[in-house]
């Protein structure tokens, strides 16, 4: 089938960032695309995650390829399918998969995951895909809680974070969350919380001390910085920090740095066990078997925190998720062509 659309716009990396991230370091560019493609996809949704910051980084993050000066953009995409050669796909199919950032895309069937038809596509974007993945993989395949544990779970109003706290509610365990903004802390007392706190206050480990006399036996950390601090604090005698994420640090002239208060870990014997999902994709299909039927029956709640504007609009989406600007899970709508 020839490909009557030959040229798309696409999102590229014009330099690196230093420190903060700027809508100056990403530009629009021009793509040719192939005549007859396998699959011509039109991105309807693409996600912004903070990861996305640490690939612009010069070293480090080694789980994933780096974006160099002039990289093609890419991300966990929401797509329809308009041209298909392949079978089993045909025009008006969804699917999902990490595709480049662009208005058109042309693609093999190869990574692609098509939806059932029976599914809401939507869903694909939080709990059915990657941020759901990782809350599961981090919560209930590492984490592991039981009733007896007493969890902290940071950012919870996040992608990530507000699935795996529900996860860990999910098997008894008595479960603290925090978020560093009022509304979103609103939110977590709606989804049935009661012990809410804001690690971006400055008597935070204070605080957390009091919401957790006991000690806290496992923590999800998706922060970094003083709040991964206050945590370990607060950890119990052979407790274990499931380490997802520290996105506080990932706009730092060294993202990478540890906490100050490491030796704690090795006086009260903390486990910290960190983790990337690309090292457990052998492990999708069991989470979609345990994860799809919670969100067909409504027992998990999600939100999507959706920015309109298209391909112009995700420089300005992901700043916003480094600053903690979402609740939910954040997306970009693509616009018509």
């Amino acid at each position: 089938m020839l490909n009557t659309v030959t040229t798309t716009r696409g999102l590229r990396l014009r330099e690196r960032p230093d420190d903060l991230l700027s809508p100056h370091h990403i530009e629009t560019v021009a793509i040719t695309l192939p005549r007859h493609p396998q699959l011509l996809l039109r991105p309807r949704y693409i996600s912004v995650d903070p990861y996305m910051r640490t690939r612009m980084h010069p070293m480090g993050y080694d789980y994933i390829e780096r974006w160099e000066k002039g990289s093609q953009l890419s991300g966990w995409t929401l797509a329809e399918v308009m041209q298909s050669q392949v079978a089993g796909f045909a025009p008006g199919n969804f699917v999902v998969g990490h595709l480049p950032m662009q208005e058109s895309v042309a693609s093999s069937a190869k990574e692609m995951i098509k939806i059932p038809a029976a599914h809401m596509p939507l869903s694909y974007l939080h709990p059915l895909g990657m941020t759901g993945f990782t809350a599961w993989v981090g919560m209930e395949l590492i984490g592991a809680p039981t009733p007896q544990d007493t969890v902290l779970v940071n950012a919870a109003a996040g992608a990530v974070g507000s699935l795996a706290a529900q996860l860990a509610k999910r098997r008894g365990a008595r479960v603290i969350v925090t978020a560093g903004r009022a509304d979103k802390r609103e939110w977590l007392y709606q989804q049935g919380f009661e012990e809410v706190l804001d690690h971006r206050h400055p008597d935070y480990a204070k605080h957390l001390d009091k919401a957790a006399p006991s000690g806290i036996s496992l923590h999800f950390e998706n922060v970094g910085g003083t709040a991964l601090q206050a945590a370990i604090e607060t950890m119990r005698q052979g407790g274990r920090i499931v380490l997802c994420g520290l996105v506080s640090q990932y706009q730092s002239a060294q993202p990478r740095q540890g906490p100050r208060n490491m030796a704690t870990l090795v006086a009260k014997n903390v486990a910290i066990i960190p983790f990337v999902v690309p090292h457990y994709l052998e492990h999708w299909c069991n989470f979609q078997r345990f994860m799809a039927p919670l969100v067909a029956k409504n027992q998990l709640s999600w939100r999507l925190d959706e920015i309109t504007g298209g391909i112009d609009s995700i420089a300005t989406a992901l700043i916003g998720v480094l600053n903690g600007d979402n609740l939910g899970k954040r997306v970009v709508k693509m616009n018509e062509l």
